[in-house]
């Protein structure tokens, strides 16, 4: 350890983020302790005396962890937030802008620093960075403001103030520490140009790099067909939004999501272009223009993790070379990492942090093992160098397991074969993609041909990551890996390297690693959570927010899902919210896809999980032809071959559960779309429930009479969110219900 000095001061440093981020220590012991250690640690230093050297080397330790937890204090503070009891309210905000993101399909978004915002009557000072959501009425409104406004213009915008929640449901990604994480407090959904005001066309130098960053763009859409832009913009710009949901999947399952990263991969290339451009120029000016030209690479990128860690690694390597200095990879890794986390060590819990970090960690640790094992072997040099090729992937996976497993619960099967094939196939087209940008400002004619030609590499790409991922032979799905299995994984992998030196003989390292791998499966499965027991009926309400969505568990293994909320430009609680609770269930497919009428909130969130082929079956109201949204939903479930059924007063049964359709269209309704409600009753023993969607009323009353006691249920989904449209006295004196529910 005392040859990496960097790396006690940076674990020592991580220690102290991570102790701030558990206990909370107020800013008063922070800003009082921290000078006095320090203090008491300079004085130490002068007193030549073997135990005050163990009290000073105490004090400088304890010092470090201090200024870990200082730091991430700092960047926590939360002066510039408003009371809970303003957000969920239309508002008026003015600010300066200060990043925007690259435009979408539907429209972009920017951040600001508010200075006050008005809601209702009250006008609030603050400093807080509100995420800002536009989306124009059409493509032309939306392209009209995204090149209107600038980094750096203050404005007044209007528009609706939300918080952004963390987890609600199992599986949920935790957005609302992602934007706590990137220092937002909220954000602001707006829909038209009128809401915004431009008041000062000031500019900053970050937007001098955003229109570099946006002029890429443009420029890789204007040569790319869509599939291959959407790549290439996360490839080479780090922006992934364009990229869809089924294709990260497949990449996913495959084991080679680290490619979409831009990472040292990306950053190699660019050190191998400056290199090749002014190679014969002198040794110094050539390191300058490379390392001016790495960290301009980072800005543009908006400098993620993975980029800031290669490019200081780099810059390093660039330097030692220039000062004939020898560099320890152990030191660099350690360098770059307190770099990020000094300016911003809330990245030490984003994942692209702790993966990168892991991978590189990994390789530095592990291969040399493998390249050692490899190397004694008696084979041919191409085998060789293939198997030390696998080797060094094998190393990087080793060590991101853990971090995989946790946040994307698979264990990929054939990421060893497929990253041979997409690690060089993502060299190749980031090269060509580099090439055809700066050609493309010379000639659009002659990139045109590069660009068709990376156009049909991405399509081979892609479409191997979709044959390797596709089907279940490709991962093994691994559910609630836990911070705890983390530590566990990484204590018994640092064990396993300090005893794999005592061992001489292959077959007991053999017998070693396989105790080692069955000890990591046993303890941490310990505190594992098991949801649905079998031969049980479960029932759970989804948290969607203004919506309705129930999933169902029956006995026999079989589900249901009875609607699934809302699915707007801005969020998707099909995609967001339902689809990442299903996998992190291992549901694979819902059996039965209850729409209970065309409400946005109750069938758009089914959109998505159709599209991504979620549901075996759909069943719903009788397709109204005056309405549009029904008869789109309705061609929709048809391209897709989706099997459709409509309400009719029947039975399904279940295993030995019933689920009896209470309405069809033989009765008068008023007409309204919450009227047309599908009515089920599910039995399950002595317990039923009983699920209305958005019935009023009036139609309430026809159900009285239809049916009576048998109306009588356990529990109750109560009509219309809760609404005074909804559930009637009289409808709940007939029912009588031991427990309500409300979706709002």
């Amino acid at each position: 350890m005392n040859k990496f000095p960097l790396i006690k001061f940076t674990i020592l440093f991580i220690c102290g983020i991570i102790l701030q981020n558990y206990f909370h220590f107020g800013g008063t012991f922070l800003i009082v302790s921290f000078p006095l250690l320090s203090m008491l640690a300079f004085i130490s230093f002068y007193i030549k005396d073997i135990t005050y050297d163990k009290i000073n080397t105490f004090f400088i330790y304890l010092s470090i962890i201090l200024a870990g937890q200082f730091t991430l204090w700092i960047s926590s503070r939360d002066a510039g937030n408003i009371p809970q009891k303003y957000f969920y309210e239309n508002a008026t905000v003015w600010g300066k802008i200060n990043s925007i993101n690259l435009k979408k399909e539907n429209g972009f978004s920017f951040a600001i620093t508010a200075d006050s915002l008005t809601i209702r009557t009250t006008h609030i000072k603050t400093d807080m960075n509100i995420l800002c959501r536009f989306y124009g009425v059409n493509n032309s409104e939306t392209d009209s403001l995204y090149n209107l406004i600038a980094i750096g213009n203050k404005l007044k915008i209007n528009g609706r103030l939300i918080k952004a929640k963390g987890i609600r449901n199992p599986g949920e990604f935790d957005y609302g520490s992602y934007l706590d994480r990137e220092g937002i407090g909220g954000t602001l959904n707006n829909s038209g140009v009128p809401g915004i005001i431009i008041l000062s066309n000031e500019r900053s130098f970050n937007d001098y790099l955003f229109r570099v960053r946006k002029s890429l763009d443009e420029k890789i859409s204007e040569l790319h067909l869509p599939e291959a832009a959407a790549l290439l913009r996360g490839l080479l710009l780090a922006d992934r939004s364009l990229i869809d949901s089924n294709t990260k999947e497949y990449y996913i399952n495959a084991g080679v999501v680290h490619v979409l990263a831009v990472s040292g991969l990306h950053v190699g290339f660019i050190v191998l272009i400056f290199l090749i451009l002014f190679g014969r120029l002198n040794l110094y000016f050539r390191s300058f223009i490379t390392i001016i030209g790495l960290f301009f690479f980072m800005l543009l990128t908006g400098m993620p993790p993975s980029v800031v860690r290669a490019s200081v690694m780099s810059m390093i390597l660039v330097i030692a070379l220039l000062t004939s200095r020898s560099t320890n990879l152990y030191n660099s890794l350690s360098f770059a990492a307190l770099i990020i986390l000094i300016f911003s060590p809330k990245e030490l819990f984003n994942p692209g942090f702790q993966l990168s970090f892991a991978a590189v960690l990994s390789i530095a640790v592990i291969y040399q093992y493998i390249e050692k094992f490899v190397k004694a072997l008696r084979v041919n040099n191409i085998l060789k160098n293939l198997m030390l090729i696998m080797g060094l992937s094998l190393s990087a996976q080793i060590g991101t397991i853990p971090f995989t497993l946790y946040y994307f619960g698979k264990l990929s099967l054939i990421s060893l074969f497929a990253n041979l094939v997409v690690i060089p196939l993502i060299g190749v087209i980031v090269g060509i993609g580099i090439f055809t940008l700066s050609v493309g400002y010379l000639s659009t004619f002659v990139a045109g041909y590069f660009a068709a030609a990376n156009d049909l590499l991405v399509f081979f790409l892609n479409k191997f990551v979709s044959v390797s991922g596709k089907y279940e032979y490709s991962y093994l799905p691994i559910k609630n890996f836990s911070i705890q299995d983390i530590l566990i994984f990484y204590l018994f992998l640092i064990s396993l390297a300090f005893f794999y030196k005592k061992f001489i003989h292959r077959s007991a390292i053999i017998i070693l690693m396989l105790l080692a791998l069955v000890n990591i499966i046993v303890f941490s499965s310990l505190d594992d959570k098991i949801f649905f027991t079998k031969n049980k009926f479960y029932l759970m309400m989804i948290d969607v927010g203004q919506g309705d969505s129930f999933l169902l568990k029956f006995p026999n293994g079989q589900t249901a899902l009875i609607d699934a909320g809302i699915a707007t430009p801005y969020f998707d609680n099909g995609e967001r919210v339902v689809a990442p609770l299903l996998n992190y269930l291992n549901i694979d497919k819902i059996d039965y896809g209850f729409v209970s009428h065309i409400d946005a909130d109750h069938y758009a969130g089914f959109v998505s999980l159709i599209q991504a082929n979620k549901i075996k079956k759909v069943i719903k109201p009788a397709l109204d032809s005056l309405n549009d949204k029904d008869v789109r939903f309705e061609k929709f479930i048809k391209a897709k071959k989706i099997p459709l059924d409509y309400y009719d007063k029947k039975i399904i049964k279940v295993g030995n559960c019933r689920i009896y359709v209470m309405n069809n269209d033989n009765h008068q309704y008023k007409g309204t779309t919450n009227d047309k409600s599908g009515v089920l009753k599910i039995e399950y023993g002595k317990t039923s429930f009983l699920f209305t969607g958005d019935l009023g009323k009036e139609t309430e009353h026809y159900y009285i009479e239809e049916y009576g006691r048998f109306l009588l249920a356990s529990v109750l989904k109560i009509s219309h969110h809760g609404s005074n449209t909804g559930t009637s006295d009289e409808f709940l004196t007939l029912v009588k219900p031991g427990i309500c529910l409300i979706s709002a």
